[in-house]
């Protein structure tokens, strides 16, 4: 199978316009999505997972008889393209590698693509080309980018709303920052889309000398602990003067910090730590004096670069005083259930050594996630309760009587902007933001999440958190490609704001095309996504069009998207829309690794979408990135895999060639085995479609599939294969279209198994004891043939012997009761089995330890036709004489091992 095929049934679907998703009135629908790809960049098979899961999925519930909708736009809002751009225009030589070396970009295209709008529509065009290339089932015609007027106004429109509703505030807010590009920095704007984790860290004071030393830590409620205080002698501090007077000593990088966020910190004095550890500090709340230590490990850039010690419950702490041979009493200061001082006993325990040993990182996890959520306060004004708890009311009690400061910072630094500056926290004067932090629209959000499906569901409780986590997130940035801020168009609205609801402007986009885009007002929006006011005759389509398809039934994305934008997906729809039309489901799914290891530069091991399928094929391709894993784990890409799935798919293809509708008859022997095999797997397909367990489904469908065909035709070279095919087809279709299209009119059916209804398992073909007789033949042919290779030389004769009837009808009574007692009382009356009792209850003790677990096997006499069957197959296959027998007509002493479905063999 070439691509050349691919191509044929590509141009097919687009001629026929198959996946062209209109109303159908009365016909159930399906709305389903996945995020719009940002072509700042070629795809490479790690975005393939998403969309080909999104796809598979499309073309389910199509076959389903649903009236599908799936389509693409593409997102270029906001600064990465900018920063491409840029990039290209400086002549950046990492770029033009990367360009040349792993997408196949000649310098001389790579240089006309420093224009933003340039770069936007080569590859756009590049990413829209590789998806058709890929055969998903794609509505084209709904296609728009992010920077496109009339989705402008719409998204205007959708800021306005959230204005109305006071879901759009205004203030001074800590946000991430590009000291750079001197604008707020998102997970869209940062190298390796990472969003920036703003913490609020309480800055203790400690008095010293004529001011304060700050030391910032995440657990205030600690200070009743603090033994000493740590500073690194080699780093720069400063002695600064804050606007409000205060005198504070900080590292020269905690200065610019804090300078950042307001404080307007005036330098008095450089001088290195070593010049701070003469004298000793005073704990405000404890009113104790402590001394200051070195530690050259205290990072600068960490807090205030001035770090306060609590032994107790702080590993690194207690082993560094450990190891200075400094006193190790201290008082408790938090309770874990099972220890006294969790730290020092966790080190003692595993043998820490010393400060660098491996082991010690795990400890401080363990401490700290145990401290958060079971620990008591055994110290301070809060004693008896939990330290989740006690954290907040002693940062308000400190902050109050100024005891301390708040100082905030990047939780996950370094995080860089993509213009390659590190991004700081700041607080920012008359920014807008969206106020997520709004409690009544967190509960209405969680109660539309509570009604969702979730897939994977274990993923629920991360939705859970981020949703409580939320505050407010700036929305509106200084440059970049999109959606001007309405209130203020010198801002642009930044990218994880403008992808929230667009899934409804998929709903019209086709429907614009001769349409002005200055009557996209707020009447026009209103009455179209809300029903207010009568509307224009003309808009009346736009609504129809919006209310067949809306709500969203599915919403797919990597999984890193749980954290940002998926959430804020479901607060914008609670927000704008009625309960009725909030969206139905999420689904997302791990990364493509590359044989075995994460994609990226560094490694070259970067395997463009594009390449990929002109070396495979879209079909192997599309099956490699969804069936090596479960959903929510990484899947593995492997040329040897991919290699291995075209084989499999070319020796089918040579099956569905020379199949033919004239040999179609009465299922007899093995295709009744194989009809029965497939049937049973088709019973629990489309529950497994549903779950999107494609894994599962691969393993089943596909390679236990294609190792029952191998058997069949080695059973019977003459075996009709027509029916088998006829089912098997549709039911892989969504995994593999290209191929199913080709199967499906090699076999003579019309006109694509794309619409074809997806089939039910037909009952009557399902034969339990079909497929039993079938697995013994299996089972006794393997095991001849590694007994044969155990043995080290061919056997002239195999003789099989059947058990005695005796066997099967105790083997039945074990199934039936499970209990060992029971079984032999019940064998001793038996007027069979009471003459066996010695052998009985042998057999019984070794049945019991699998008692609700015992395989179904034949009838005695069923068993011996089924080999008997078989016969002139396995002596044909063994290279030597097969006799079948019944145990006692056995001639060899081995003879008697024979047991129901496990016949003895015996080689000469």
């Amino acid at each position: 199978m070439t691509g050349s095929v691919d191509k044929k049934w590509q141009v097919q679907w687009e001629k026929a316009g198959l996946f062209e998703g209109n109303p159908v009135p009365k016909k159930p629908k399906k709305f389903i999505t996945a995020a719009f790809p940002y072509p700042n960049s070629p795809q490479h098979i790690g975005h393939g997972r998403a969309y080909t899961t999104t796809d598979i999925h499309a073309r389910y519930w199509r076959m389903q008889g649903y009236n599908v909708l799936f389509p693409m736009a593409f997102h270029v809002t906001g600064t990465p393209i900018l920063a491409m751009a840029k990039r290209i225009a400086k002549g950046d030589k990492e770029i033009y590698d990367i360009f040349e070396r792993i997408y196949g970009i000649p310098p001389s295209t790579t240089r006309t693509l420093a224009e933003p709008t340039k770069l936007v529509m080569h590859f756009s065009e590049e990413i829209e080309q590789g998806m058709q290339e890929m055969g998903y089932a794609i509505d084209w015609r709904r296609k728009f980018y992010s920077f496109d007027k009339p989705f402008n106004r719409f998204i205007q429109w959708q800021f306005r709303k959230l204005k109305e509703k006071k879901h759009l505030v205004q203030g001074a807010h800590p946000i991430a920052w590009c000291p750079s590009d001197n604008q707020a920095v998102g997970a869209h704007d940062t190298q390796g889309d990472v969003d920036p984790e703003l913490k609020e860290f309480t800055a203790i004071k400690f008095r010293y000398r004529d001011g304060y030393l700050l030391t910032a830590t995440l657990r205030p409620e600690t200070v009743y602990g603090v033994t000493n205080i740590w500073v690194n002698p080699e780093v720069t501090h400063v002695k600064a003067k804050s606007k409000n007077g205060g005198i504070y000593y900080v590292s020269k990088k905690a200065a610019e910090k804090m300078n950042a966020q307001d404080w307007e910190l005036e330098v008095l004095e450089e001088l290195k730590g070593e010049a701070l550890l003469k004298g000793k500090a005073k704990n405000l709340v404890t009113r104790e004096e402590v001394p200051l230590y070195k530690a050259p490990y205290v990072k600068e850039e960490e807090g205030t670069g001035i770090v306060m010690s609590v032994p107790s419950h702080a590993p690194y702490d207690y082993i560094a005083l450990r190891d200075m041979g400094k006193p190790l009493e201290f008082p408790p200061i938090v309770k874990v259930e099972g220890y006294t001082f969790m730290a020092k006993e966790l080190i003692e325990q595993r043998n820490i050594r010393d400060q660098h040993d491996p082991k010690l990182e795990q400890i401080v996890k363990e401490v700290y996630k145990k401290e958060i959520l079971a620990g008591v306060m055994v110290a301070g004004p809060y004693k008896g309760e939990r330290v989740s708890t006690a954290i907040e009311k002693t940062k308000a009690d400190m902050l109050k009587n100024k005891q301390a400061i708040v100082l905030w910072d990047i939780g996950n630094k370094p995080v860089r902007c993509r213009c390659g500056a590190e991004a700081i926290a700041t607080i920012l004067k008359d920014q807008w933001f969206i106020d997520y932090g709004n409690a009544k629209w967190k509960e209405k959000t969680k109660e539309c999440l509570a009604q969702m499906a979730v897939i994977p569901e274990k993923t629920r409780s991360e939705y859970e958190y981020a949703i409580d986590w939320f505050k407010q997130k700036a929305c509106a940035r200084k440059q970049g490609l999109g959606t001007k801020f309405p209130f203020d168009e010198q801002l642009v609205i930044e990218a994880l704001s403008d992808s929230t609801i667009y899934m409804a402007f998929y709903t019209f986009a086709h429907l614009l095309k001769d349409f002005d885009e200055k009557e996209m007002d707020e009447d026009f929006f209103d009455y179209v996504l809300l029903g207010k006011g009568k509307g224009k005759a003309k808009w009346k389509k736009f609504r129809e069009s919006f209310l067949y398809w809306y709500p969203l039934d599915s919403r797919h994305s990597g999984a890193d998207l749980i954290r940002n934008h998926l959430p804020f997906f479901i607060f914008n729809h609670v927000a704008l829309f009625e309960e009725k039309l909030w969206p139905k489901q999420i689904v997302t799914n791990g990364f493509v690794l590359m044989e075995g290891k994460k994609m990226s530069k560094s490694l070259a091991n970067i395997l463009p979408l594009r390449k990929a399928i002109q070396e495979y094929g879209a079909d192997v391709v599309r099956f490699a990135i969804v069936s090596g894993a479960e959903l929510s784990q990484d899947a593995d890409f492997s040329p040897a895999v991919a290699e291995g799935t075209r084989m499999r798919l070319q020796f089918i293809s040579n099956l569905v060639k020379e199949e033919t509708k004239h040999r179609m008859q009465d299922p007899k022997t093995i295709e009744a085995w194989l009809l029965s095999r497939l049937h049973r797997k088709l019973a629990k397909a489309g529950e497994l479609y549903e779950k999107f367990a494609l894994r599962e489904l691969a393993l089943a469908l596909f390679y236990e599939m294609y190792t029952d065909l191998r058997w069949a035709i080695k059973r019977d070279p003459e075996v009709s294969l027509h029916r088998f095919f006829k089912a098997w087809t549709p039911a892989m279709a969504p995994f593999i279209p290209h191929h199913a299209e080709e199967f499906w009119a090699m076999l003579g059916e019309k006109p694509f198994v794309s619409n074809a209804p997806f089939l039910k398992a037909d009952e009557q073909l399902i034969n339990g004891e079909v497929e039993q007789a079938e697995e013994l033949v299996q089972t006794i042919f393997h095991d001849s043939e590694k007994i044969a290779a155990l043995l080290g030389k061919k056997p002239t004769a195999i003789y099989i012997y059947v058990a005695s009837p005796w066997k099967f009808s105790l083997y039945k009574l074990t199934g039936m009761e499970k209990d060992m007692k029971t079984i032999l009382e019940k064998a001793a009356q038996h007027p069979i089995l009471r003459h066996y009792m010695k052998d009985a209850s042998r057999l019984v003790k070794a049945w019991s330890r699998n008692f609700h677990a015992l395989p179904p096997v034949l009838r005695e006499d069923q068993e011996l036709e089924a080999l008997q069957t078989a016969q002139t197959f396995l002596a044909k296959e063994l290279g030597c004489k097969v006799q079948i027998a019944r145990e006692k007509d056995g001639k060899h002493e081995k003879a008697k091992n024979a047991l129901p479905g496990k016949p003895a063999i015996v080689l000469e």
